[in-house]
């Protein structure tokens, strides 16, 4: 997405391609560090679960991986304290995102990122009568220790809203057929998003228990579509061998055909 902003190749660049807009770049630079490091938390923890036994050996390189995980967490600012960065940012200049209204079927990419777009309007529309409220002498208690957790949610739904569109882009100018699986992904993206933030969406009404039910059924058939495709969308990213040095991505059964001296010797 930043690369984007000095090639102009894509639909960001209008927004925030102008040097003038430099509180713009930096909020949103500050969104997608935090995201793109949790991101990668997750996804490695969720890896080495799924690996059983031998996601604890430290030749299969998870716990590398969770260690830059949790240092790009931290590195180069607290994810936590950008985020607050990015709320603050985005107050200052806040114009709401133009929305449509919620159909009834909302598994549509546009209704699905309507959604998130419907959602940062509530948070940082919401944000903003709270602040106003409190006044410069109730500033700090509000924003320190009253609203911290709507702060959060406002600049990672900022950060995701960008992610969306961005997304949606690179998929409308892509020729077929990778157009289809990318699709396929944005939609599985967008549906992981809305399901594990339907709680929210539920307790303002936006949605209806049956719309849940249809993110949480959509999440789980795209699932099942993508599960052929997994492998050669791994490979797609052409990952050398070298490169990856983990026995379990490589010929493990031979790894474990002798002794290799506490996973530190013989394998290359």
């Amino acid at each position: 997405v930043v690369s984007t902003q000095s090639t102009g190749s894509s639909g960001i660049n209008a927004e925030y391609g102008d040097p003038s807009k430099h509180q713009q770049v930096v909020a949103m630079c500050c969104a997608l560090k935090p995201i793109c490091s949790w991101h990668l938390e997750n996804l490695v923890s969720i890896c080495r679960e799924r690996c059983g036994g031998q996601g604890y050996l430290s030749s299969n390189r998870f716990g590398t991986f969770i260690g830059l995980a949790h240092a790009a967490m931290t590195a180069e600012g607290d994810n936590s304290v950008l985020i607050q960065k990015v709320t603050k940012e985005r107050l200052a200049l806040f114009k709401p995102q133009e929305t449509v209204e919620v159909a009834e079927d909302i598994t549509s990419t546009q209704q699905m990122i309507n959604l998130i777009k419907l959602r940062e309007n509530v948070l940082f529309g919401g944000l903003g009568k709270k602040l106003a409220a409190a006044g410069r002498a109730g500033l700090f208690e509000t924003w320190m220790c009253q609203e911290n957790e709507n702060i959060q949610n406002a600049g990672k739904t900022f950060g995701e809203r960008l992610v969306a569109d961005e997304f949606q882009s690179i998929v409308e100018a892509t020729e077929a057929p990778t157009k289809g699986i990318l699709d396929l992904l944005l939609q599985l993206h967008l549906t992981s998003y809305l399901k594990d933030s339907s709680g929210w969406f539920l307790t303002e009404e936006i949605i209806s228990p049956a719309q849940s039910k249809q993110i949480t059924a959509q999440y789980n058939a795209l699932c099942s579509e993508l599960t052929p495709h997994a492998l050669h969308l791994i490979e797609s990213f052409k990952i050398s061998d070298e490169m990856i040095s983990a026995p379990i991505a490589r010929d493990w059964v031979a790894f474990n055909d002798y002794d290799n001296k506490g996973e530190l010797e013989g394998f290359n």
